[in-house]
């Protein structure tokens, strides 16, 4: 079994370039050092004396825009942050995608008489708007807008491989006549479980979130769908929803579908999981999809909607994430207590973590080469738009020059979290966690899909527990992925080891492999959705709640008709297979409960890896026969 937040310490050495310190370990060039020291110290210095000069609507935006607009306005200080980037992408009519956070409908019409586009509003108020940046503090200033962010961003968890080789010798006659059929309905034996059992998903209506389905009516024309309920307005942009309902359709063929899309904004995907289930009724739903700034120590906007249709009865499945693992050595994941640094960074005000546990001080992990453009974000355990304690982010690349930070004030209302990305060229990134003010917390630190490396003298310091939000709410089931077929197709990183193949056209066993970037948990929470402390008094690693994330696994891998998912990969082709399952046991017991139908699923699973629960495949890859007779149901 693997355990809660071990962390690793690996000495790999890292190819994309030596990273120079300016903490207490040493470095071989005391004139390199020097001038890397004073990079550092000018480029913090600038940045955190615009913390310190924010005027009362500035305090109200992420950081990030403030120093978007304050590089643009003011030469010397682009001088002093020379390779800094905001990571706020500015539009040729200089507009930036925010969200707004506002009480009442008056902010739309602000927005646009400021010149601005409104892209959607929530029933609350919230606004998404393509907004000026010169219209910024006039927007922020306002007494109903109580912060402004850049737009939040999502992912989905396909992972895009090379291509598929194993459609090389087909004709392309032959694919065009023939219709797709996902090799994890082999590997789950549903195809047999559909024969022996008499159900086929009949009476149940599995609806998926995701990002669009560009390609339904291509897919329907072709006979790889059927009729799709989508909401009203909510078909998206994209492709991989239409690739989920592929998946479902091939192992619950008489399953009654539904769609919507999560990516209008995260208060959307919210309210469409909430409509999913009233409007749409939809006893099954699957989503493939994260925000960034899902809190990972709270139940927040999304995971309360999952929350809601749970216990209303809907069952739930989503993606426990691409992020990779401890187990496997590809995390870019850190969580635990904030450690006070001896030793300072140059230009600092406050106080550095010390990643390393021992005797020795390291202010820096280090990011590996395929952590290019990836975002990083940092929460720590305070309560959601509660935060009182304030900690920054920086990213600084090999020559000791700030390259991006997320430096948001916490006063008592606002979010702990910072988010920055790393450039998308370069070498010999590393980043700092910083305490400006307040007291010691709980942290967590991720590099989503990217991965901490051993650098130079730097070690790399990595830990379980990545799989967070909605996916890890307690009555979700949380999908890790193992491969049907054959091996995803690419090493995730330069040097990784080869990638596991699957069974098909045999059936998953206790040997079968997962997927080394299938996120692993477990999930440690230190707050009721409400904000109320567990433990109160107590948010450190000795306190809170933890649950055990990822439930269950289930195929990647696998075809699909849709261009770009030939083959499917990632824990968002896994998730849509489990949904499938558990349509097939709703439909051959359409009263039994949604703990019955988790008793059958987990009671039923193969045991991957350690024995007993484990934190990357959960309690195993699920079977659809042996969780059908685990139900009760008669074999026809």
């Amino acid at each position: 079994m693997v355990r809660f937040s071990r962390v690793a310490a690996h000495a790999v050495p890292l190819t994309v370039g030596a990273l120079l310190l300016t903490t207490g370990v040493s470095a071989a060039q005391p004139s390199t050092v020097d001038a890397a020291a004073a990079r550092t110290e000018a480029g913090i210095n600038a940045l955190q004396n615009i913390k310190k000069s924010l005027s009362p609507a500035e305090r109200k935006q992420s950081s990030r825009l403030v120093v978007e607009k304050r590089l643009r306005a003011d030469r010397s200080l682009a001088a002093k942050l020379p390779d800094y980037r905001s990571g706020v992408g500015v539009s040729n009519a200089g507009t930036v995608s925010v969200d707004i956070a506002a009480h009442g409908q008056a902010v739309a019409n602000a927005v646009k008489a400021a010149g601005g586009a409104v892209r959607s509003v929530s029933p609350d108020g919230a606004v998404r708007a393509d907004l000026p940046l010169s219209a910024l503090d006039a927007i922020a200033g306002r007494a109903d807008v109580a912060e402004v962010q850049p737009a939040a961003q999502a992912t989905t968890w396909n992972e895009p491989g090379n291509r598929d080789f194993r459609q090389a010798g087909r004709t392309a006659a032959a694919q065009a006549a023939a219709t797709q059929v996902s090799e994890g309905d082999k590997a789950h034996g549903a195809d047999a479980a559909r024969a022996t059992y008499g159900v086929s998903g009949s009476g149940v209506k599995v609806c998926v979130l995701s990002d669009g389905v560009d390609s339904l009516a291509k897919s329907q024309s072709a006979g790889e769908l059927p009729a799709v309920d989508v909401l009203s307005g909510q078909q998206g942009s994209g492709d991989e929803g239409t690739a989920m309902l592929e998946i479902i359709h091939d192992l619950a063929p008489n399953a009654t579908l539904g769609f919507a899309t999560a990516f209008t904004s995260e208060a959307s995907f919210a309210a469409n999981i909430r409509a999913l289930r009233t409007t749409g009724k939809c006893q099954i739903i699957v989503d493939d999809v994260s925000y960034f700034d899902e809190s990972p120590f709270q139940d927040t906007q999304v995971a309360q909607a999952v929350n809601d249709v749970t216990a209303a009865g809907t069952l739930y499945f989503s993606s426990a994430g691409n992020s990779g693992n401890a187990t496997d050595g590809t995390s870019g994941y850190y969580e635990g207590d904030f450690r006070a640094s001896s030793s300072k960074i140059s230009g600092v005000t406050g106080t550095p973590h010390d990643f390393d546990p021992s005797s020795t001080t390291q202010n820096f992990d280090a990011l590996s080469a395929g952590s290019l453009g990836r975002p990083v974000t940092l929460f720590w355990s305070d309560p959601w738009g509660k935060s009182a304690n304030d900690y920054d982010l920086f990213i600084l690349n090999a020559s000791g020059s700030v390259v991006a930070s997320s430096e948001n004030g916490q006063s008592g209302s606002q979010n702990p979290y910072e988010i920055a990305s790393v450039p998308t060229s370069g070498s010999g990134f590393k980043v700092a966690v910083v305490k400006y003010s307040g007291a010691d917390r709980f942290i967590a630190l991720n590099v989503i899909r990217g991965r901490f490396v051993a650098s130079g003298t730097l070690k790399a310091f990595s830990t379980n527990g990545v799989t967070n939000g909605h996916s890890a709410a307690a009555n979700a089931f949380s999908v890790a992925a193992a491969p049907a077929a054959g091996a995803f197709t690419r090493p995730l990183e330069t040097g990784d080891p080869a990638n596991p193949a699957g069974p098909y056209p045999g059936l998953f066993t206790a040997s079968s492999k997962w997927e080394r970037f299938s996120s692993d948990g477990k999930r440690r929470l230190f707050y009721n959705a409400d904000g109320t402390a567990i433990t109160p008094g107590n948010v450190s690693s000795t306190g809170g709640a933890t649950r055990s994330k990822p439930d269950i696994t289930a195929a990647d891998g696998v075809a699909t008709s849709v261009t770009g998912f030939q083959p499917f990969f990632g824990t968002s082709a896994a998730a849509p297979h489990a949904a499938a399952i558990a349509a097939l046991l709703l439909s051959g017991k359409p009263t039994a409960t949604p703990a019955q139908i988790r008793t059958a699923l987990v009671s039923s699973s193969i045991d991957l890896g350690t024995p007993g629960f484990d934190t990357v495949t959960g309690n195993g890859v699920i079977m659809a026969g042996p969780a059908l007779a685990a139900l009760g149901v008669a074999a026809k």
